[in-house]
């Protein structure tokens, strides 16, 4: 380099750093809510590449292989405990109307099952029975009539454990405004001990028992102990909120889309009912959004998967001035560092709080849906679970429905096995036309 150009590249090297430091200096003054510029650069990174992971993982998660063979077992239903050695189940919902001048209440003369002393499984409804004579047999559907009494059937009632139930009477039994058809299965005596033993009030009962895996998977299934700890209550509630945003979002472009609707704002509200309308939820949701929901929730462990790790079955609630403003549910992994990972979340029942379609009372408490019992059947490890829900999307507009459905648990939702038993929670006269 010539002498007499050395000073000008002196000169602009140093003019160069000489910016790269203003450059830094401006930089890390820049606050932001997360830190200086460089921080929120390095929490992005670090965020992003959770993310990946997470989805790597949620990609990678093995998926249950019994479907196939809980199905080929036949129809499961939902069998509640009626007494100390009796089970009640349902196989027809719905046969007609509760108080319909029908074939069966105009020729058959009912007798009314003896009710225990002590009423069991609440959520079933199946408290009331009823016994309809021969006469009424031939209206029946194919398979209360094929299936005759002492006939052996299969009660799951634990993890892996399972009884034989014998047929004693067909039974009809109000599920709210309709009549539902099904049979009260007795408990053989060398059999009780385990029935009375197994603590629960909700079962499983099939014709058929299921196949087994092979290899058989011996996992000890079931609800667990579990203690959150701060850091772990932190990235749930962290998570919680961040899905709650992204629900939120969703609903409310669609609300937006029918805000203008006449049908939809001048929709009639029944007195005594606090239901926002539409322009209201919008007004609540944009107080969600900006973080002014305080969040309330529960969390219940189990052991439900071959790797044994602990699924968080969450139960969660925002409220504004008190009042219920967004219901999730939600389900998370504990890994083996303790960190808890958000895998999947139904938030139907605030969509249907905004739709109307339910009442805000549904989140008076943390009993919108639960879990009642657990099962492995086809011993594949993978769990199937019992689950009761007040019904986000009720039947015939009911707003006051509830069902009990057997569902297989994955780590990507949960797959039906059977029609859930279903029931509406009407007093009697409301079923009555005026």
């Amino acid at each position: 380099m010539r002498r007499k150009n050395r000073k000008w590249a002196v000169l602009g090297v140093g003019v160069y750093l000489l910016m790269m430091w203003s450059a830094y200096r401006w930089a890390i003054h820049q606050w932001i809510p997360e830190g200086n510029l460089f921080v929120k650069m390095e929490r992005d990174g670090i965020r992003r590449q959770d993310e990946t992971r997470a989805r790597e993982a949620k990609e990678e998660m093995p998926t249950p292989t019994g479907e196939a063979r809980l199905n080929a077992a036949g129809p499961a239903y939902v069998a509640a405990r009626y007494d100390a050695s009796h089970v009640a189940f349902i196989v027809t919902n719905e046969t007609e109307s509760r108080f319909a001048s029908s074939h069966v209440g105009r020729t058959a003369h009912p007798r009314r099952v003896s009710a225990p002393a002590k009423a069991w499984a609440p959520l079933a409804g199946l408290q009331e029975l009823w016994e309809p004579d021969e006469e009424a047999m031939h209206f029946f559907p194919e398979i209360v009539q094929k299936t005759k009494s002492g006939e052996p059937w299969v009660l799951n009632v634990s993890a892996a454990g399972s009884i034989p139930v014998l047929i004693e009477r067909v039974v009809t039994a109000p599920m709210g405004c309709s009549l539902a058809l099904g049979f009260l299965a007795s408990v053989p005596a060398t059999d009780q001990g385990i029935f009375a033993g197994s603590g629960r009030e909700y079962f499983v009962v099939r014709h058929n028992a299921v196949e087994l895996a092979q290899p058989a998977v011996a996992g000890n299934l079931g609800e667990m102990q579990w203690k959150s700890s701060p850091t772990s209550a932190r990235q749930i509630e962290a998570q919680l909120n961040a899905r709650m945003r992204e629900e939120l979002a969703k609903m409310d472009a669609r609300l937006a889309a029918n805000a203008g609707s006449p049908g939809v704002t001048s929709l009639p509200i029944p007195v005594g009912d606090a239901r926002p309308r539409l322009k209201e939820w919008l007004h609540a949701d944009r107080a969600l959004q900006g973080g002014e929901g305080a969040l309330e929730y529960d969390a219940r462990a189990f052991r439900l998967t071959p790797d044994g790790a602990a699924r968080l079955f969450v139960r969660a609630r925002w409220t504004l001035a008190g009042a219920t403003a967004f219901l999730m549910t939600a389900w998370f992994r504990v890994d083996a560092g303790g960190a808890s990972v958000l895998l999947w979340t139904d938030a139907s029942w605030a969509e249907a709080l905004r739709e109307g379609e339910v009442p805000v009372s549904i989140g008076d408490r943390l009993e919108f849906q639960s879990v009642l019992n657990e099962f492995d059947a086809d011993q594949d490890g993978w769990a199937e679970l019992l689950v009761h829900s007040y019904d986000a999307r009720p039947v015939s507009g009911s707003a006051g429905s509830a069902s009990i459905g057997l569902y297989l648990y994955t780590d990507k939702g949960f797959v039906p096995l059977k029609q859930a038993l279903r029931r509406e929670e009407k007093a009697p006269e409301a079923c009555l036309d005026p």
